[in-house]
């Protein structure tokens, strides 16, 4: 039997120290820059002079004042930001000391922590074929402390996943204003999900985050015959691993390159990471590299 060791108690309490002294870090400024001036929100109306821009000129509203009047534009700051939680089987599983939802749930942890510290709201969904817990967008400590506890609870992970089904039912729930982010191992893809990717990413930005656990891309290069579980029919395979490794590493270079493409080909972020590495220089090179997108 797997067991969970969802403690986040000592990431709570970093991250917390963190913002107490105002150091949350290099993910919190870079989330910060990445989302920086991505829109405009009218604020109101002041007279026109020579050195303004032309375009900002309100027709309507200069007539109806008889004076020339331009629209006050601020930066939209306040942004949604979904969590897409992929909690299945295969998540389930570890080939060192700490399973890949784990590593997941603590990223998770620290992304509603620094985006909710920037002042935006966040929410989160965890998945298998059908959605298992939804805690909508919104702010506040109590808002972090639901998602916390909800990553902390075991009794919401496993089970089959079916990708198109999740997309499907978030459709009309996801809206335009709003950012979606995947986290998942993206292993077990149906055939209708990259359709239904292209459909979200017209209606939403949206970025998807890869964790896998070392095996997941390189079989063991081990000289006797191991038994492995196929996680999403629960049928056991006893194989040899010189006889599988060469087309299972080829296949699995495949898959990363086909996921990194298809996000490319929506113009959508996505970010490769692995269990036994950590995940704040990566996340923070990830923002970076998207911020330079953007410009």
């Amino acid at each position: 039997m797997i067991e969970l060791k969802l403690n986040l108690r000592p990431l709570i309490k970093k991250l917390e120290i963190a913002a107490r002294y105002n150091t949350t870090g290099e993910i919190t400024g870079e989330y910060r820059a990445l989302f920086k001036g991505k829109g405009l929100d009218f604020e109101g109306y002041r007279t026109y002079n020579p050195t303004d821009d032309a375009s900002f000129i309100d027709w309507k509203a200069s007539l109806r004042s008889n004076d020339l009047l331009v629209k006050i534009m601020q930066e939209e700051r306040f942004l949604k930001v979904y969590l897409l939680f992929d909690v299945g089987n295969s998540m389930l599983f570890s080939s060192i000391d700490k399973l890949k939802c784990e590593y997941a749930a603590e990223l998770i942890a620290s992304l509603a922590f620094v985006i909710l510290h920037a002042g935006d709201s966040v929410g989160l969904v965890m998945f298998t074929d059908t959605i298992v817990r939804n805690i909508p967008v919104n702010v506040g400590q109590k808002q972090y402390y639901m998602i916390l506890n909800a990553l902390s609870n075991p009794l919401l992970y496993g089970g089959k996943v079916h990708f198109s089904n999740i997309l499907r039912s978030l459709m009309n729930q996801i809206k335009r204003e709003m950012s979606v982010i995947i986290i998942s191992d993206f292993i077990g893809l149906d055939p209708e999900f990259e359709g239904l990717l292209k459909l979200f990413a017209s209606k939403c930005e949206i970025s998807g985050i890869m964790i896998r656990d070392p095996v997941d891309n390189i079989f063991p290069a081990e000289r006797k015959q191991v038994l492995v579980q196929d996680p999403f029919s629960d049928r056991a395979f006893v194989v040899d691993p010189m006889v599988v490794k060469a087309e299972y590493d080829k296949r699995a270079q495949e898959q990363l390159s086909y996921l990194r493409g298809l996000f490319m080909k929506i113009n959508s972020g996505f970010l490769n990471l692995n269990t036994s590495q950590e995940f704040v220089t990566p996340v923070t090179k990830f923002f970076q590299e998207r911020r330079r997108r953007w410009r």
